[in-house]
């Protein structure tokens, strides 16, 4: 009932209204793809620069001069009340305004924390492209949005969102779901020591940040992404930092089965990933691979249900099929999201399970004492994930804290990072959110929760990256 709802809105004159914190590729492409729609608009988008903000607006029909650009509350929200479209540098204003949903789209884990804990606090929906936070402290997030009687959910068109779309599909109609997984092609280069120096000509030739293009060439993306996943439907890391076959089509539900019947696997119901097929001159083949999209090797040993798809032609055998897509929307359908949450408070995909799976980091080459770890995307550290249960017995370090951590002393090439090796940056948000979350606490930081008992405080003002 999507396009009903929407038309509903359109008819009474009341568009669902949005914020976008993060004004980046991701977040400007969700804001196009909203400009086309009717019964929904972005009224506000807070972003570092404000030229970028209006440009966004700019690409959806709006004239520069109808853009209010303000930090303040006041007019802003006059602006929003009038249908003028609102650029601010200042996050925390949006959870004073009315709006119906806040789409956090920095990809910062502390902001995304902030940011999406704020808004919680006012009541408002929280769709996150920040898979970043989300995997270090999106149960306590949950819990908080179920107490305040709101939806917190990762968004629709990027990969966790998608995979939950199909896994929801394939599992409620009683196929087993032996394994799911993504295959960018960014993985095709797959370098886990990857740094930006490394990766700064194809980053030019590419036109993206060097950061951004180092964590998906050192599987850092992939590692966050797959323990999202995980983090909702319970499907776990065969080995640590997932197997990632060279596979495509046909390939996949050849592998994605037990080793005892020839696959790779030492159990059933995982996540991974796999790396795409090339041309002898070493591109991607992308007919015969599922890139830049995503599966799920579904299995089923009944004979009609064989048969049915054999008839169909879909890929697989012995009872192993490949239900797959070669793309994903990574941004046109962020707005999917968006309207279950405020129409059918509807989450696309939530850590429901807790943290299932734990994602952390660990050197990329030799670190000295006093050194500080530049996080994802950087020069120090690749992420891994593992079963979390696992990880907290070996004391690691969730990736997400390790930003601006300092060493302790040294450490070896490929060794995890773990607590008694850093110091920690422990005023942030996320921090203590973590912090919660690791002691059991119950999300009962609602609404009309005194600003004391809120974590690191009130959250001061954020800047979007």
């Amino acid at each position: 009932m999507f396009k009903q709802a929407l038309d509903r809105r359109a008819d009474q004159g009341r568009p669902i209204q949005v914020g976008f914190v993060g004004a980046g590729r991701m977040g400007t492409g969700a804001i196009c793809q909203i400009g086309l729609m009717k019964g929904i608009r972005t009224a506000v988008i807070a972003d570092i620069s404000t030229e970028r903000v209006v440009r966004a607006f700019e690409l959806c029909g709006h004239r520069r001069e109808d853009v209010v650009v303000t930090n303040s509350i006041s007019a802003a929200a006059d602006a929003i009340r009038a249908g003028r479209p609102v650029a601010t540098e200042d996050a925390e204003i949006l959870s004073e305004l009315e709006i119906d949903v806040v789409v956090e789209a920095t990809g910062s884990p502390d902001i995304g924390a902030r940011v999406a804990m704020r808004s919680i606090l006012a009541r408002k929906h929280v769709v996150m492209l920040n898979v970043e936070t989300d995997v270090v402290v999106g149960p306590i997030l949950h819990r908080m949005a179920q107490a305040a009687g709101v939806v917190y959910t990762v968004s629709s068109g990027d990969e966790p969102g998608l995979i939950a779309e199909y896994y929801d599909r394939y599992a409620g109609l009683g196929f087993e779901i032996v394994a799911v997984g993504k295959a960018p092609s960014s993985i095709g280069l797959f370098d886990r020591y990857a740094t930006p120096d490394s990766v700064a000509e194809d980053a030019r030739r590419l036109g993206v940040n060097p950061h951004f293009l180092v964590t998906f060439r050192d599987a850092t993306k992939t590692m966050i992404e797959m323990a999202c996943i995980s983090n909702y439907t319970g499907l776990v890391p065969d080995i640590r930092g997932m197997h990632g076959p060279v596979a495509g089509v046909n390939e996949i539900p050849e592998l994605f089965r037990p080793k005892s019947e020839g696959g790779i696997l030492d159990r059933r119901g995982v996540v991974d990933y796999a790396r795409p097929l090339k041309h002898p001159d070493g591109s991607i083949d992308f007919d015969r691979s599922v890139t830049p999209g995503v599966f799920l090797c579904v299995y089923t040993d009944h004979p009609q249900v064989r048969e049915d798809l054999n008839y169909l032609d879909v890929t697989g055998s012995d009872g192993y099929y490949n239900m797959y897509t070669p793309y994903h929307l990574v941004t046109n359908e962020i707005p999917l999201s968006i309207v279950n949450a405020v129409e059918f408070t509807h989450p696309t995909i939530v850590p429901r399970l807790g943290l299932v799976t734990e994602v952390f980091a660990a050197a990329k080459g030799p670190l000295k004492a006093g050194a500080v770890i530049d996080g994802a995307g950087g020069s120090t550290v690749y992420a891994l994930n593992d079963l979390y249960e696992t990880a907290k017995a070996e004391n690691v370090v969730p990736l997400g804290l390790l930003t601006g951590a300092k060493l302790r002393r040294d450490v070896p090439v490929d060794a995890p990072i773990t607590y008694d090796m850093v110091d920690l940056i422990d005023t942030t948000t996320l921090y203590h959110l973590r912090t919660m979350q690791d002691a059991g606490a119950a999300g009962t930081f609602g609404p009309k929760a005194a600003p004391e008992a809120w974590p690191a405080g009130r959250p001061q003002r954020v800047a979007a990256e």
